[in-house]
């Protein structure tokens, strides 16, 4: 499956089937898993051709990108929300949230604030079930992506260097394949950021539930919405 197109049609086809079996959040954080699973497999396709042009620099401990928003759909906060709920990565979330709501984008990455999954032991502490993403974004030099968490901005560079376009494509189209399923169900599709998301998930016991059920609770952490965010606005009666 290399055509970003056949991604859009079998990232929806299979989201579809996950979410016609009910309304639960994990039946909604399955469509996501959907998804990611067909991302997975058509970037895996297309790897030998990315190495050819050069070889891919990420690995494991690079975290040079894991300072900034994140534009995920809700139903892959979800996912990540259940994944983490109960355990020291929950509670990490939420001590991230006077550092990070009430931030733009380009204020977050210049203050260098990381994402509250970052580990110096493993990399990621939910790279399993990590977002569309971060699955399809690869840098093919490190120092550029350096440059970049050191506030560099602007830098002209060369089309196929140093993010392959490729994955990009894959991730985008499986993306909107999610969002076209999840929008047949009445489930909010509009990109929101990540861990405004999960700040949301994490304060709000019931936002879970009711974010399956189609209620628009993460409408606070739309993009870019959350430009204007307040931390009082990622209560459900804010």
């Amino acid at each position: 499956m290399k055509d970003a197109h056949a991604v859009l049609l079998a990232a929806r086809f299979r989201s579809e089937d996950a979410l016609t079996v009910g309304r639960t959040p994990e039946i909604t954080a399955s469509a996501a898993m959907a998804a990611h699973e067909i991302l997975d497999r058509a970037i895996a396709n297309i790897a030998t051709e990315i190495e050819e042009v050069g070889p891919v620099a990420c690995r494991k401990g690079c975290n040079w990108c894991c300072h900034q928003h994140v534009a995920v759909l809700g139903a892959e906060a979800l996912a990540i929300y259940l994944h983490i709920k109960g355990t020291p990565a929950e509670a990490r979330v939420r001590a991230s949230a006077p550092e990070i709501v009430g931030r733009d984008a380009r204020a977050r990455r210049l203050a260098k604030i990381p994402c509250p999954f970052v580990d110096g032991e493993t990399g990621c502490a939910i790279y399993a079930i990590r977002p569309n993403r971060c699955r399809s974004v690869y840098s093919r030099d490190s120092e550029y992506c350096f440059r970049r968490y050191e506030g560099a901005e602007n830098e002209p560079v060369a089309a196929d260097k140093p993010i392959p376009v490729e994955p990009v494509e894959r991730g985008d189209a499986a993306m909107a394949g999610l969002r076209i399923a999840l929008d047949g169900r009445g489930i909010p599709a509009e990109p929101v950021e990540l861990v405004h998301a999960l700040i949301i998930f994490v304060e709000n016991p019931d936002a879970a539930e009711a974010y399956a059920a189609g209620e628009d609770v993460l409408r606070s952490a739309r993009l870019p919405a959350v430009l204007d965010n307040l931390p009082a606005q990622t209560k459900l009666t804010g």
